[in-house]
């Protein structure tokens, strides 16, 4: 599978350009363990289901813990011909299926499109504001946020890691 945009078209095999797979300055899991997410569709590999929904387990906890689980999930979603089988951002390709399905409902038959349009804005806001300098208030919360919370990106920490894998496990139930 490749993790690289293209410059042509998308087609049935080629990731969409609009949406990069997303990158982490440190490898991970599914860097260092793809084992892990290795699921195919309906493999049980002469396993039993216990061991199997362990194996899930495994991976969901993994995905939990991860820094680009949200634009993973993003990625997965848009590029469905490159995800049938494995394991993205803690979800099943039946369970992305049903969340595509939702994403019908929710924004249209044109989904794809409305989230590159929403993601184009955020960067065109995102630029802009790195262009208009802060007011003295902005400054000042921006300084005092340092001085409690310390400087950011901070890792993951376990409550952290806990509550993103109950948001996720959430929405798929919601699926």
């Amino acid at each position: 599978m490749s993790r690289t945009g293209v410059a042509n078209p998308p087609t049935h095999a080629d990731p969409d350009p609009r949406f990069p797979f997303p990158h982490n300055p440190t490898p991970t899991r599914c860097q260092t363990e793809p084992a892990t997410f290795d699921f195919a569709h309906g493999d049980s590999s002469g396993e039993t289901r216990a061991v199997r929904e362990k194996r899930l387990a495994r991976a969901h906890r993994a995905c939990s813990g991860c820094p680009i689980v949200k634009d993973c999930l993003k990625w997965a979603l848009v590029n469905q011909p490159l995800t049938k089988v494995g394991i993205f951002a803690a979800t099943t390709p039946s369970q992305r299926t049903a969340l595509r399905k939702r994403m019908v409902d929710r924004l249209g038959p044109d989904w794809i499109d409305v989230l590159a349009d929403q993601d184009r804005a955020r960067r065109e806001r995102a630029a802009a504001a790195r262009h208009t300098p802060l007011t003295v208030n902005q400054a000042r919360i921006i300084r005092l946020d340092r001085e409690i919370n310390g400087p950011m990106p901070q890792p993951l920490t376990p409550a952290q890691q806990q509550r993103n894998m109950a948001r996720l496990m959430a929405g798929l139930k919601a699926a």
